[in-house]
């Protein structure tokens, strides 16, 4: 399931056939005729909040019949300002702090933060890290 797909819609099928929705011939297709900018970041949130309030895909499609899309969405932004929070997200935001050193113990857990480094995680996001291995 992609990220921005659309939870308000009933008609989406559980199979997967060319996209992630069924609607499209590829999965590229799809991801073109998704929205961008400020309303993908709006859709996400309201997107998430209905994930959040309904998990079971089910029963979320069994809510969304009965009330309506449109309804559900109404709802689901007078609790939450959903507007608010995508202005948050798309506010671009420097780190408080960009030099930093990450220590880790040498378990399995720690791959992620010692793996991030090599792969440029770290200064995709501006920040300068020394990941460094701490006894233990």
């Amino acid at each position: 399931m992609a990220t921005f797909d659309n939870p308000f819609d009933v008609k989406r099928r559980f199979a997967r056939s060319g996209c992630s929705c069924g609607a499209h011939d590829s999965q590229a297709a799809h991801e073109a005729a998704l929205p961008t900018g400020d309303a993908a970041i709006e859709r996400a949130v309201a997107a998430t909040m209905m994930r959040a309030l309904f998990p079971r895909a089910l029963e979320r499609r069994a809510i969304l019949r009965s009330v309506g899309t449109a309804t559900a969405a109404a709802v689901v932004s007078q609790f939450l300002p959903t507007k608010f929070i995508a202005e948050a997200f798309a506010e671009e935001t420097k780190p408080e702090k960009a030099d930093l050193k990450v220590g880790f113990i040498p378990i399995t857990c720690a791959t992620p933060i010692i793996m991030a480094k090599p792969m440029g995680f770290y200064e995709k996001q501006g920040l300068n890290v020394e990941v460094v291995k701490t006894a233990g």
